[in-house]
């Protein structure tokens, strides 16, 4: 007799064959949520690795749709033997349900389906069961997101023009091997520093802020630092802060507007020109008076090198004073679409009611700046959220035609005098002056007029982004634009950070050259737009439910099959061939002869219960396969009712709680 070996025996002993079916239905429960969780982990993450990460969700959903497929499979096998335990059925048939989860071809079998629909719906869900792979593929995905931090960046530059009042020109400051630089040129009195007459006094702006300011006018938009995104938003990000500061700026007031109005008058100043001049009633589209009181240089007419005074001291007390800062006067002809062509010869009818006259003027004040930056890609974009006027730069106001005659070449007169700035008030000179040279420069583009007919300009306005290139007429919103341009120079400053005003946002006592500012961190918001896994939860658990839900459905027909049967079968060789030990099939006409088949007895009717060891003699019967009539299967006890011809559902076995009749009827074919 075999006896198994003992690793068996002790399987066996502590591992019931029913709960495989069990086993990996939770199997498959878990590597589905092992799926869910390993998306759920990716989503929002960056798209990195794509297809190793798919590859992987891939496996996971394989190994899902294996074990819950495997868990149906153990629940069909028992359904099989089920039905062959209970039904009569060809041998055709047998055959198609015996190899319906392994031969797609055997679920055609309609015989089956009438005998065994439980058994060929589960054969059905395993093939079916390759969908979960396919359709829980695409839930995850790689799309564009946004991801916006608010965080601290590096690099973050502000202006201090205060760093303008301490700066020794003769010295200097190096930053990186760099010297720093001024807005501002300076003269000196003497050469002999120790001198009481000693003073370094103010002739003009320097060669490298004219190229700043020259290159924002006629770039017509503020320059952007070389890597200044880069630097600061680091690569691949976009950022944007806000910063702070103070400096010069133009406080514009309207003072008259419409033919035959009265100009007012600014800080006791009238307009230098008649509003007549302008068109319709003149033939004048752009006046601008922006140098009445300009500092005058050379401010002695006998100066040697460096502008030392050749003539012996005491030297004249307003030296290198800086009197009054010119008012801009602006006079315009202003049209409701400047792009649109208009009348540009007084003779043409429409000139009288094509243009209305108005008249601004705008005065240079210590302004209090709050500055949007926003980089995106290489692309610098800023915005001046606000801006608060404080005091005139020099509150004094010009008067024409006084001649000072002071003993310097500079005949500006200013009132009141004592509010002159003077050289020897060196750190508001210094600062005053620096305000002065940026102003200085934005003056000699809009100075100038422009007249009809044939557009005669005597103006470096053409070259700027608030004329107007179709007619040669000013931009709407003129006025603001004025302030605008003029803050474009400002913001240029950016580009060179070896300005002495350029300092750092977080420590403005502390000048930046072209250093980078890793260690010098300021509130920014970062954002990038980047390929980022999107997980469709939704369409995941769809699939794996409806998955699920069927294969407990089906495990649950399994383990009634199992409850029924008394015992677990599988469809191993071994096991038929334990079943087939019924000498009675040899009554069947099998094929022996080459190249024969089965189809002859396909009909025959087979079950499986007890038959006769012998079916010639009778006496001692066992389980296996036999033809109709020869096999006893177990039935319930017929209920007394019309319905006790109905198939039974349910048999007895060693797991039922209540007493159960069991008798043996040997089944035929005959009513």
């Amino acid at each position: 007799m075999y006896y198994p070996p003992e690793q068996i025996r002790l399987f066996n002993k502590y591992w019931h064959p029913s709960w495989n079916m069990y086993f990996f239905l939770f199997a498959g429960i878990a590597f589905a949520l092992g799926h869910h969780f390993f998306y759920a982990g990716l989503d929002g993450t960056e798209a990195n690795g794509q297809i190793r990460m798919l590859r992987y969700g891939a496996a996971l959903s394989f190994l899902s749709k294996a074990s819950l497929g495997s868990a149906v499979i153990l629940a069909f096998r028992q359904r099989v033997w089920m039905t062959v335990r209970r039904k009569m059925l060809t041998l055709a048939a047998v055959d198609s349900l015996f190899a319906a989860a392994e031969d797609m071809t055997a679920i055609f079998n309609i015989e089956v389906f009438r005998q065994a629909r439980i058994a060929m719906i589960l054969a059905i869900y395993v093939w079916c069961t390759p969908l979960v792979v396919v359709l829980t593929s695409d839930t995850l995905t790689a799309q564009p997101a946004t991801t916006r931090q608010t965080t601290t960046c590096p690099s973050i530059r502000t202006l201090n023009f205060a760093q303008e009042e301490t700066n020794d020109f003769r010295t200097g400051t190096k930053i990186n091997n760099l010297f720093e630089l001024s807005t501002s040129l300076w003269n000196t009195t003497t050469l002999n520093q120790s001198s009481e007459d000693f003073f370094d006094y103010w002739i003009g702006t320097s060669w490298q802020f004219e190229e700043i300011s020259t290159s924002a006018i006629l770039g017509k938009k503020p320059l952007s630092r070389t890597n200044a995104s880069l630097d600061v938003c680091g690569m691949g990000w976009n950022c944007s802060f806000s910063i702070q500061f103070k400096g010069p700026g133009y406080k514009c007031e309207e003072l008259a507007s419409g033919v035959g109005s009265t100009p007012k008058k600014l800080n006791g100043a009238e307009v230098p020109f008649n509003m007549s001049m302008l068109a319709p009633v003149g033939n004048h589209t752009y006046i601008a008076h922006a140098t009445a009181g300009e500092y005058q240089n050379p401010q002695m007419n006998d100066t040697g090198p460096a502008g030392v005074i050749n003539t012996p001291p005491p030297y004249p007390q307003n030296l290198g004073a800086l009197r009054v800062e010119p008012v801009l006067w602006f006079g315009i002809a202003e049209v409701d679409e400047p792009s649109d062509p208009q009348p540009m010869n007084p003779a043409l009818p429409a000139w009288k009611t094509a243009y209305t006259p108005k008249v601004f003027g705008c005065e240079h004040r210590e302004t209090e700046y709050e500055v949007d930056f926003n980089y995106t890609g290489l692309t610098q974009k800023t915005t001046v959220r606000k801006r608060t006027f404080f005091d005139r730069i020099v509150d004094t106001r010009y008067l024409p035609g006084v001649d000072a005659q002071d003993g310097t070449a500079d005949n500006t007169t200013g009132t009141p005098e004592s509010n002159y700035i003077f050289p020897q008030d060196v750190a508001r000179y210094r600062r005053t002056m620096a305000y002065h040279s940026i102003g200085y420069q934005f003056r000699q583009y809009i100075n100038g007029t422009i007249f009809q007919p044939n557009t005669d300009a005597n103006t470096k306005i053409l070259q700027t982004r608030i004329l107007d290139q179709h007619n040669y007429l000013v931009v709407k919103d003129f006025m603001f634009q004025v302030q605008s341009l003029y803050e474009d120079i400002l913001i240029s400053m950016f580009s060179q950070p070896r300005l002495l005003a350029v300092v750092w946002a977080n420590d403005t006592s502390e000048k930046t050259g072209t250093r980078l500012g890793d260690n010098h961190t300021y509130p920014c918001t970062r954002e990038r737009t980047d390929l980022r896994y999107k997980y469709h939860a939704r369409d995941l658990w769809a699939v794996y439910s409806v998955a699920i839900l069927l294969a407990i459905v089906g495990v649950a027909f399994g383990l009634a099959a199992v409850r029924e049967e008394g015992l677990v079968r599988n469809t191993r060789f071994s096991s038929i061939v334990a079943a087939t030990r019924g000498p009675g099939l040899e009554k069947l006409p099998w094929a022996t002869t080459p190249n024969s088949d089965h189809r002859p007895v396909a009909g025959a009717k087979v079950g499986y219960g007890l038959v006769p060891k012998d079916p010639h003699v009778g006496g001692v019967e066992t389980y296996g396969f036999g033809l109709e009539g020869d096999v006893k299967q177990p039935q319930r006890e017929r209920e007394q009712r019309d319905d006790s011809g109905r198939t039974p559902t349910r048999l007895g076995s060693p797991f039922q709680r209540g007493p159960f009749n069991r008798r043996w009827s040997r089944l035929s074919g005959q009513p």
